[in-house]
């Protein structure tokens, strides 16, 4: 039986004005750094439509290699710029999929 996909919702907070900043750090930081990770299967970046928040929604092969990838971030660069927009993560299993119909 196959370990279940990992996924991770990350939100963070944003203004109006600052948005398209944010928008740039993190995007630069997932195609940089968290894509090239073992274990990194996909992700989409959300702009809320009112400028207040972004979603970054991940799918991993496994916890373990988001784990591992946590692990490297701790120390990367960028991480004290993307604290300033409030990251909010949680992980999660899939636990149905609809199709479209």
């Amino acid at each position: 039986m196959s370990t279940p996909e990992h996924i991770v919702i990350v939100s963070f907070e944003t203004t109006p004005d600052n948005q398209d900043e944010a928008l740039e750090k993190i995007g630069a930081y997932v195609d940089s750094f968290l894509s090239r990770q073992p274990g990194f299967i996909a992700s989409k970046l959300h702009r809320g439509l009112d400028g207040t928040t972004l979603v970054h929604y991940a799918r991993w092969r496994s916890e373990a290699d988001f784990q591992a990838a946590g692990e490297k971030a701790r120390v990367h660069p960028d991480l004290p710029a993307l604290r300033a927009f409030k990251p909010a993560g949680r992980g999660y299993a899939v636990w149905a999929s609809y199709p479209t119909r």
